[in-house]
């Protein structure tokens, strides 16, 4: 990859997402999703700190997510594109068969675990963000609401592209699943703890 996805403009990310290149995909698009709903908690912690200084340590945790969910959006493309290099490797010896299995294999599980990554820190952005919800106030608790409404998604869209590539794990599959399926009931719990939430006790 010649440019990092955040040094692009909007309009262009949208126009790559809508081109024929499968780049940026998913995951990719996932990251970018939680990375700005990591960021709509930090908006709404911005603006209480205005008034209330003791939250400026929870703002701090959450840029330290900010970075890493970032990362993961372009970290999902070169991973995909180190796996498309693995399966366009010459084949036509034994030795040269051999060697590209197991480069495609090594780029499947790196593929797998990547993605498992980004939406485990995408987790634990979501109870970051209803950790501060208590002391978010007025109109922006939407804005955290909303935030752990992409961070969801995000988890979700990103263990989808994960699941493609388990197939090809061959006994490895397994332990991967078991892990996927733990983190989206991780996910999915920490999110219905925030519906389990009433608005009015904000």
């Amino acid at each position: 990859m010649t440019d990092s996805l955040w040094n692009v403009s909007l309009a262009d990310l949208r126009a790559r997402t809508a081109g024929a290149s499968p780049t940026p995909g998913g995951g990719s698009v996932a990251a970018v999703t939680a990375a700005f709903g990591c960021a709509l908690v930090l908006m709404a912690l911005e603006i209480t700190a205005r008034r209330d200084p003791s939250v400026r340590d929870a703002v701090e945790a959450g840029q330290v997510l900010l970075d890493r969910l970032g990362a993961a959006a372009d970290r999902d493309v070169e991973l995909f594109e180190d796996y498309l290099r693995a399966r366009r490797l010459p084949r036509s010896t034994d030795e040269e068969r051999a060697a590209r299995d197991a480069a495609v294999a090594a780029a499947s599980v790196a593929a797998t675990e990547g993605p498992l990554t980004a939406a485990a820190d995408a987790v634990e952005t979501l109870e970051w963000a209803f950790s501060v919800l208590p002391v978010v106030t007025g109109t922006v608790v939407s804005d955290v609401r909303a935030g752990a409404d992409l961070l969801l998604g995000s988890v979700l869209a990103t263990l989808r592209g994960a699941e493609a590539n388990v197939a090809q794990l061959g006994a490895d599959a397994g332990s991967f699943t078991t892990r996927l399926d733990a983190v989206r009931r991780a996910a999915v719990a920490a999110h219905t703890r925030f519906e389990s939430t009433p608005e009015e006790a904000e």
